[in-house]
């Protein structure tokens, strides 16, 4: 039970936004495509064989630790182009229902908007519903302006929502990230620990 509440915690938006935001993971969606340019390119192997220092004239192929870089790249990638199509846009601007409430109550205080938020959250968000269990706000419509200091629960429980929603795509990306920084790091360290033997 620990296990299932640590995974769903760890494959929020919220926290996926951190790799997913980054310009880093961004730039790997990229990367199959010139990996495959560049490893697998009839041309630049022909050029490497003319060069014995890169490889073999006998037979040119990528080494194990650049089929690793090539393999953990293509993951992340894998995991940034899920969590831009998949992450709600919300999250994706800001990383806490906190951020989201100080930047948008002024937004929501108005009773139309207000009005717009409530329907968020009982029904659903960017063509699918949300949740079965989100909360039921009523608020008295007949002010003009509503208290900001109310709309913290409203404006946090779409937060929360959205934050918990798509668990499939949440736990793909998850995985694809983590899977890509495990093969990233296994070349690391086989340089670290040659260069330190190079040096002992």
């Amino acid at each position: 039970m620990a296990k299932i509440a640590l995974l769903d915690h760890q494959s929020r938006w919220s926290v996926l936004r951190r790799l997913g935001n980054s310009p880093v993971a961004k730039a790997t969606i990229a990367v199959p495509l010139v990996g495959y340019l560049l490893l697998f390119n009839a041309e630049i192997a022909k050029f490497l064989r003319l060069h014995s220092d890169f490889c073999q004239p006998a037979e040119c192929v990528p080494s194990l630790r650049l089929f690793l870089l090539y393999l953990g790249s293509c993951s992340i990638a894998v995991g940034a182009a899920l969590y831009s199509l998949r992450c709600p846009a919300l999250i994706k601007k800001y990383d806490s229902a906190a951020a989201f409430f100080d930047a948008e109550k002024a937004y929501f205080c108005q009773p139309r908007n207000l009005e717009y938020l409530l329907r968020l959250i009982e029904l659903g968000t960017e063509a699918e519903p949300l949740a079965h269990d989100a909360a039921n706000f009523k608020y008295d419509e007949g002010r003009s302006k509503v208290d900001p200091g109310t709309l913290a629960d409203p404006m946090g429980e779409l937060y929360r929502l959205l934050n918990v929603s798509r668990l499939g795509s949440r736990t793909a990306a998850l995985i694809s990230y983590s899977l890509g920084i495990l093969l990233l790091f296994v070349p690391t360290a086989m340089t670290f620990f040659q260069v330190i033997v190079a040096f002992v």
